[in-house]
C-alpha cells in the first residue's frame, strides 16, 4: 500500500493524536533530526550545576566586575552572552575557554577591544555593537576563525588594514560609525557575503568591494553617496542593495549585470521620474523601492 493510501485509511479511523503517532511510526514522515538545543544556564549558580556539559551561558544585563574564573572549568561552553552586562573590567579567563565559538559583548561600555578577546583565534562570532570603541588594534588579525563580526553603533572613524586577514569572514556589520572610507586591503576578504555600512560618512562606494564576488547583501543607506560606479552592477551574486537615504539620482547606464538582484532600495533618493521608469524597465524582476 502506498503512503498516500495509508494516510487516507488512517484519517478515517483515527483521532488526531493517534493519527500523528501512527504517521510517525509508519514512516509517512521522513526522519528529521530535531535541531540541537544547547544546554543553557542564566546565572552562575545555575551554571555550577551543569559545569561539565554547559554549552550556553547567558549573563546579559548582570553586574560583573570580572568574568568568573569558574568559566574555565566548563569544557563545552560555546556561547557566552554578556550583552548589557555592567561593570566588566577583567576578561582574563577568556583565553582559557577553548570551546568558545560565540561571544556577545554588545552594550557593555567597552572603549576598546580587550586584549583577551584578541587571543581567541578559534572564535567564530563576535558581537561588539553599541559600545564606544574608536579604533581596532592590528591584533584583530589574530581572530582568524571569525565568520561574523558586529561593530554597529561605535565610534570607528577608520579600520586597520589587518582586518583583511580575517579570511573566513562572511558577515561584517559596521552600521552607525564614523567611517569615510574602507582600507583597500579589504579586497582580500574573499569569503565576505554581507557588508552593512548604514549611517557612516562614506561619500563613495568603497572600491575594495569590487573584488569580492561572493557579496550578496550591501547596505550603504544614509551615507552622502551620490554616484554609483559601473563595477557595482557586475557583482554576480548581489541579491540586495540598500541605498536608502543616499544622494543617488542616477544609476549606471547598463544594469543587466545584476543577474541575481532581488531587492533594490532607492527610498529617499532624489531620483527623477524618467530615471525611475528606466530602472523599472531595466530590472523588471527586481523589487525596486523609491
Amino acid at each position: 500500500m502506498t503512503k498516500q493510501k495509508q494516510l487516507a485509511t488512517m484519517k478515517k479511523i483515527c483521532c488526531p493524536l493517534t493519527l500523528a503517532v501512527l504517521l510517525i511510526s509508519s514512516g509517512c514522515f521522513d526522519n528529521r533530526q530535531a535541531p540541537h538545543r544547547p544546554l543553557t544556564a542564566r546565572s552562575m549558580a545555575e551554571a555550577a550545576e551543569k559545569t561539565a556539559d554547559l554549552e550556553r551561558l547567558v549573563l546579559a544585563g548582570q553586574t560583573l566586575a570580572a568574568l568568573p574564573p569558574e568559566l574555565a572549568a566548563m569544557p563545552k561552553l560555546a556561547f557566552l552572552d554578556l550583552r548589557g552586562a555592567q561593570g566588566l573590567k577583567s576578561f582574563s579567563v577568556l583565553p582559557e575557554l577553548q570551546a568558545l565559538q560565540r561571544l556577545d559583548l554588545a552594550a557593555t561600555g567597552l572603549e576598546f577591544v580587550p586584549d583577551e578577546v584578541l587571543k581567541l583565534a578559534w572564535l567564530q562570532h563576535l558581537y561588539l555593537a553599541e559600545n564606544t570603541i574608536a579604533s581596532l588594534p592590528p591584533e584583530i588579525a589574530g581572530l582568524t576563525s571569525l565568520t561574523y563580526l558586529n561593530l554597529d553603533n561605535n565610534k570607528l572613524s577608520a579600520l586597520p588594514a589587518e582586518l583583511a586577514r580575517l579570511g573566513s569572514l562572511r558577515w561584517l556589520r559596521l552600521n552607525s560609525n564614523l567611517l569615510d572610507s574602507l582600507p583597500p586591503e579589504l579586497n582580500a576578504l574573499s569569503s565576505l557575503q554581507r557588508v552593512y555600512l548604514r549611517q557612516n560618512k562614506l561619500t563613495a562606494v568603497p572600491e575594495c568591494l569590487k573584488a569580492l564576488p561572493l557579496l550578496e547583501d550591501i547596505c550603504l543607506s544614509d551615507n552622502p553617496i551620490s554616484e554609483i560606479p559601473d563595477w557595482l552592477t557586475g557583482l554576480p551574486k548581489l541579491r540586495q542593495l540598500d541605498l536608502d537615504g543616499c544622494q543617488v539620482a542616477k544609476l549606471p547606464s547598463t544594469l543587466d549585470g545584476w543577474k541575481s538582484l532581488q531587492v533594490l532600495s532607492l527610498v529617499r533618493c532624489p531620483v527623477p521620474e524618467d530615471e525611475k521608469n528606466r530602472i523599472r524597465k531595466a530590472l523588471p524582476k527586481v523589487h525596486v523601492a523609491f
